[in-house]
């Protein structure tokens, strides 16, 4: 379960300013995935690159900026609770993508971290708050702008002492793989009853070091293999108790960690069964040096006719799922703006 969905019980495109409020009226404390801040800390990103740099280096977590402390000094106290007070909405000079300068500006790191930033608005103001989903970072230490290293500890941050940057420079390199399905096409077959659409499978390696001996495979629920277009992996039904499956073994060659590319697995030609279900794709990943992984990319059909209907109307608009670590995890049509 992601961070957003963690603390709202709801995925992000769901989450309202009502939902915001809430967190002042049901006094949610701060823990060590979530910080608040006001927004005068964007006019110190040096400060705020602190708190960035210790949720890539903990477990991850989420900043709340645009809601102010009930009392910061609190924070001396480790046993103190910190509540949200009031709401200070972030200057609507300050956008999305000039958050998102500033944050990477300001940290250091070996490989691009995963950072989200959503802006929750409400109807009439000009201003926003904004969710800055910080997740776990996969290749640490990341440095702050002063030259630290800073981790979470319960809602409080601290400077990192010598011996925790040596262990994690000191880690062993691993490999790290992550799945990346693009939609080539979507179409509502009139002659069968059914979506039709073409995707492409294919792997990345965000990891330190070469992929060997890789096994993918795949599960497709509530789904048809019509084709495979591209590629030849080996159907593995029997082994899902029928359920529609491929596998892929590469044993012979490296996957390198690239930052950027993806080696293509294969594209199929897939029909939905059920229009009431969601379609889903189970997949497994494991490969020497790298712990087995398992996770699954689901979808309500109706936004395949959203896709449709945004396509028709001439609007910029895509769909693809990523692995989360690998950057930012799912966009459905209902997201793209």
């Amino acid at each position: 379960m992601g961070l957003i969905k963690n603390l709202f019980n709801k995925e992000i495109q769901d989450v309202t300013f009502e939902d915001i409020e809430n967190l002042i009226k049901i006094k949610k404390e701060e823990d060590r995935m979530l910080e608040y801040k006001a927004s005068d800390i964007l006019e110190k990103p040096e400060q705020l690159s602190r708190y960035i740099s210790a949720f890539l280096n903990s477990e991850g977590g989420i900043i709340v900026l645009g809601l102010r402390e009930d009392d910061p000094k609190k924070k001396e106290k480790l046993e103190a609770k910190i509540y949200p007070q009031r709401i200070e909405l972030v200057d609507e000079k300050f956008t999305k993508e000039r958050i998102n300068q500033l944050i990477f500006s300001n940290i250091q790191y070996s490989a691009i971290p995963a950072v989200n930033i959503y802006p929750i608005r409400k109807a009439g103001e000009k201003g926003a708050i904004f969710l800055i989903e910080a997740l776990q970072g996969i290749n640490p230490p990341y440095q702050a702008a002063d030259g630290k290293y800073y981790r979470r500890l319960n809602a409080t941050v601290y400077s990192m002492p010598h011996y925790e940057i040596a262990d994690f420079f000191g880690r062993r390199s691993k490999p790290l793989l992550g799945i990346n399905i693009e939609f080539l096409e979507v179409n509502f077959d009139t002659s069968l009853n059914a979506y039709v659409f073409t995707i492409r499978l294919c792997l990345s390696n965000v990891g330190k070091a070469g992929a060997r001996d890789t096994y993918a495979t795949f599960s497709f629920h509530n789904l048809e293999i019509m084709q495979q277009m591209y590629g030849l992996l080996q159907n593995i039904d029997n082994l899902r108790d029928g359920i529609p499956s491929l596998q892929f073994t590469q044993t012979q060659s490296v996957i390198h960690p690239v930052p950027g590319r993806l080696t293509r697995l294969v594209d199929l030609k897939l029909k939905v069964k059920l229009r009431h279900e969601p379609i889903r794709i189970k997949y497994d990943l494991v490969c020497e040096g790298m712990d087995y992984f398992q996770d699954e990319f689901s979808l309500p059909v109706a936004n395949l006719g959203v896709y449709l209907d945004a396509k028709k109307a001439g609007g910029p608009i895509e769909l693809h799922y990523q692995t989360p670590h690998l950057m930012s995890g799912l966009i459905t049509a209902k997201e793209i703006k």
